[in-house]
């Protein structure tokens, strides 16, 4: 389970605009901004595109507040506990945590990411899964509509060859993803399994 604060940062990191308007320029709190972006785990470039932004507007940033803010922003995004979270929410690491940090909230993330990853997976061959079985339906309806509308044994025997061909490839496709669904699902087991050690 992730845990109400994980989940929280999560909502922010979906929810955040990294753009500001003329006004927002103007009315900034700098160091308000950068401890937004450093609890979202932003990288630091994003302070150049903010001046740029501001620039436009003829207005300028006060940098320091919003490296101060951003450094108390990081120590609440930098904890170990919201790495596999972000992972399996799918959101990048943007690399943004302390050296003694790094290693470690980048392999609790990728181990959260891989578990993403393979969910994914799965669900991509679920819909091609069901585009298969659609097909196979829509040939059962398409040979039977053909063989209605033709009145030759020789067409009717051709018909059938057709149809009964593009079933065989069919059922073969769905058993390659029956196969491979296996596996993936074998893989995400073990990822799951990484994930809730790291809790």
């Amino acid at each position: 389970m992730i845990g109400p604060f994980a989940a929280l940062l999560v909502g922010a990191l979906m929810s955040g605009c990294d753009t500001m308007t003329p006004d927002e320029c103007k009315t900034a709190n700098w160091s308000d901004i950068g401890l937004r972006d450093g609890a979202a785990g932003k990288p630091i470039s994003l302070l150049e595109d903010r001046a740029k932004a501001c620039s436009k507007a003829g207005t300028g940033i006060d940098s320091g507040g919003y490296i101060a803010g951003r450094e108390r922003g990081l120590r609440t995004f930098c904890r170990l506990e919201n790495a596999a979270p972000l992972g399996l929410n799918g959101t990048a690491y943007a690399g943004v945590c302390p050296a003694p940090l790094d290693f470690e909230f980048r392999r609790r993330h990728q181990a959260g990411y891989a578990v993403y990853t393979l969910r994914n997976e799965i669900s991509g061959f679920d819909s091609r899964s069901d585009r298969l079985q659609r097909k196979l339906r829509e040939a059962d309806s398409d040979e039977s509509k053909q063989l209605a509308a033709s009145d030759k044994d020789d067409d009717r025997k051709r018909i059938r060859r057709e149809f009964d061909e593009r079933r065989r490839h069919l059922r073969n496709e769905l058993r390659d993803i029956d196969r491979s669904v296996q596996g993936t699902r074998d893989a995400l087991r073990s990822a799951e399994y990484i994930v809730d050690t790291l809790r």
